[in-house]
């Protein structure tokens, strides 16, 4: 059947395309890795997704969450992909953030996996697009399509500058994902203020994360044939250095 990170993935589009059909679109916007990974072919999974949420209020956001995951559909439409929801828990639910922490349990094995859906009440920022998930990614796990306004590229870019220079523990991933932006051609046009601002701190981070921490961090999450590649130190410094190379070239 499907892999551990495989079935993480269809139930954020199975949620996706549920909440989609109960909210309007226009009022979140997908981010963070799953944004990179249904819209711009990254190799990595995520074991969690984040949106930016407008305008709702909390208690109608989670009356909306709480009724899709337990409606009969929904129930339904999980247990044809051969999973199913053994345990919800909302431990965070205030007028900034809303978090939900699932357990999916394979119908097959009974493997129980985490993941957790997160929404952040912010602005918006201003580079977004209302489009369908990759078709591919949405093919070879038989769903139909799933369409969501969600970040674009130099947004994203901007998002992921901030997120490694303002972390409290630095993250492998961030650097990771900086690659395939700049591989997308962010970082052409000028940074937002925000990220501008924090541009030396994320350089510095991203020369200051060894192997092992990327090793530890990332590349589990990655789709299996590009697993053997990237366990070479080699590969990592690479990327390292190429990423530092990108950003630095930002400043010039």
């Amino acid at each position: 059947m499907w892999s551990d990170r495989e079935a993480v993935e269809i139930f954020h589009l199975l949620f996706l395309r549920a909440f989609g059909a109960r909210v309007d679109k226009a009022l979140y916007c997908l981010k963070g890795g799953c944004n990179l990974r249904f819209f711009f072919k990254s190799i990595r999974y995520s074991e969690d997704m984040d949106l930016d949420v407008k305008t709702m209020a909390v208690g109608t956001l989670r009356n909306n969450v709480n009724r899709l995951l337990e409606s009969p559909s929904f129930v339904q439409l999980m247990r044809a992909s051969g999973m199913e929801l053994s345990d919800v828990a909302q431990p965070k639910q205030t007028a900034t953030t809303q978090r939900w922490k699932l357990t999916l349990r394979i119908t097959e094995s009974g493997v129980r996996i985490p993941t957790k859906i997160e929404f952040s009440r912010r602005a918006f920022d201003d580079d977004k697009a209302l489009q369908p998930v990759d078709a591919d990614i949405v093919r070879a796990y038989r769903l139909y399509p799933v369409i969501v306004q969600h970040y674009t590229v130099d947004a994203a870019f901007a998002q992921k500058v901030v997120a490694l220079a303002m972390r409290g523990q630095v993250q492998a991933r961030d650097v990771f994902d900086l690659k395939l932006l700049l591989d997308a051609g962010a970082g052409e046009k000028r940074l937002p203020a925000p990220a501008a601002t924090h541009l030396g701190a994320a350089i510095d981070h991203a020369m200051g994360i060894g192997y092992d921490e990327f090793a530890g961090q990332v590349l589990a999450y990655l789709a299996p044939e590009f697993q053997e590649y990237y366990g070479s130190r080699r590969a990592w410094s690479d990327l390292q250095d190429q990423v530092v190379g990108g950003l630095q070239a930002i400043t010039s």
